[in-house]
């Protein structure tokens, strides 16, 4: 038994194969949702975001085909991230998230070395989220997801030279957050 190339999962996708579509769903979910978390602070949130994304991906057989349906999807997360967002900024609330991220199951820490990653890992993750909006969606899309620089130019509707000028300060703001926490010499090499 041969398995659909992804060409031709997107086509069947694409003409409303509503099981094709499940299969693109499974195939980018988890990148969609960890864009999410962090563009939405909230699991809740980012939950719904990203349903509502894929979502709007089924009506668009235009955009199922599309090489760039992944940056899209990320940018329509983006942007319900926002809207919901909106009514916090008001309130002037800050909200944080929590990212755990665990270590290679095939890597042996002692338990000092685990703790040691562990509190840098958390505070990475502290200094990602206290970057301003602009700063942490490029930092997370680029260096996080590993979009390429066009994918994530794209995504948040910027021309190549801003989103590197603004990625060039993100990393910054964020070496500086990492050094002033005692973590920098650690995590930025």
């Amino acid at each position: 038994m041969t398995h659909p190339t992804h060409e031709a999962v997107v086509n069947l996708a694409a003409g409303g194969d509503d099981e094709a579509l499940a299969t693109l769903v499974r195939l980018y979910h988890d990148r969609v949702y960890r864009f999410g978390l962090r563009a939405c602070r909230d699991g809740f949130d980012a939950d719904d975001a990203v349903q509502e994304a894929f979502t709007k991906l089924a009506r668009r057989p235009d955009v199922v085909r599309h090489e760039g349906a992944l940056s899209w999807l990320m940018s329509t997360v983006r942007s319900i991230c926002l809207r919901l967002l909106r009514p916090l900024a008001r309130e002037a609330r800050v909200l944080g998230a929590r990212v755990d991220a665990e270590p290679p199951a095939d890597e042996i820490f002692s338990p000092e070395a685990a703790l040691e990653r562990w509190e840098l890992v958390q505070a990475v993750h502290a200094a990602i989220a206290e970057l301003e909006r602009p700063y942490r969606e490029v930092l997370v899309l680029r260096d996080l997801e590993g979009l390429s620089g066009e994918e994530t130019s794209r995504t948040l509707g910027l021309e190549m030279a801003a989103m590197k000028t603004r990625l060039h300060r993100a990393r910054a703001e964020l070496r500086e957050r990492l050094t002033r926490r005692g973590a920098g010499a650690r995590a930025v090499h």
